[in-house]
């Protein structure tokens, strides 16, 4: 890793790191949303799979400096996301 990587590389784990925070908030309004009432299955299923994915990039973030590292967690982030758009889409009603 050369002299500068860590510093050229700063500005893409505070975004990063934006985006671990904003998905931990949306994760919390889709644990209400899918922990009560009558919610399809696949809905819980995927709101599971989006908490698995963030806490994966949570865990990798922690140590994450080199290139790869970050590749992990802004995979892991994209999983979370689309996981949750998953859920959002099983919840939202049909007409």
């Amino acid at each position: 890793m050369g002299r500068f990587s860590r510093r050229a590389r700063e500005p893409l784990r505070n975004h990063l790191l934006d985006q671990i925070d904003e998905l931990a908030v949306e994760l919390r309004a889709a644990r209400r949303a899918t922990s009560r009432g009558r919610v399809p299955l696949a809905a819980r299923a995927d709101y599971l799979r989006a908490e698995d994915a963030h806490r994966r990039a949570v865990l990798t973030y922690a140590g994450a400096w080199g290139a790869a590292e970050l590749t992990e967690v802004a995979d892991a982030l994209t999983q979370c996301r689309a996981a949750l758009d998953a859920s959002r889409a099983l919840l939202e009603p049909r007409g």
